[in-house]
């Protein structure tokens, strides 16, 4: 029996989810949402006080990521 070749990723498909077999574009798509609910995470956690705790980050989270 012959050996398959095993198939070489691109080094843009390094990362968690590198072994999930899905089409270009929409890993790319899901890369960029991905960074889009990161930099809101980011602002909603710089705008919050030193005081506040996880559900007033989940409460003005949900709010910010409402239209």
């Amino acid at each position: 029996m012959a050996e398959q070749p095993i198939p070489q990723r691109e080094p843009a498909e390094a990362g968690p989810a590198a072994a999930l077999d899905m089409p270009p574009e929409r890993r790319r798509a899901a890369m960029a949402h991905a960074a889009l609910l990161s930099e809101t995470a980011a602002k909603v956690a710089a705008d919050l006080p030193l005081g506040a705790d996880v559900d007033d980050f989940r409460r003005i989270l949900a709010a910010e990521a409402r239209p």
